[in-house]
């Protein structure tokens, strides 16, 4: 196997970890929140809002490090 210093899809595709004040029900009941029943549904447990105290949309791909309400 070849080592070219590229990253492989596998480590590429890896999703950070979202803010620890993410919340979903699925968490609650089958520890993640992955599969295909799904809801969707997320919220901040800090604002207990679909919203973030900075006033944006909660969400898996939206909680991130960026966001100036994130916590790791």
């Amino acid at each position: 196997m070849e080592t070219s210093g590229i990253a492989s899809p596998e480590s590429t595709a890896a999703t950070p970890l979202p803010c620890r004040y993410l919340r979903c029900k699925e968490m609650f009941y089958e520890g993640r929140d992955d599969d295909e029943f799904s809801s969707g549904l997320y919220w901040c447990s800090r604002t207990q809002e679909a919203t973030g105290p900075d006033g944006l949309t909660c969400g898996k791909k939206e909680c991130c490090a960026q966001r100036t309400c994130f916590v790791t």
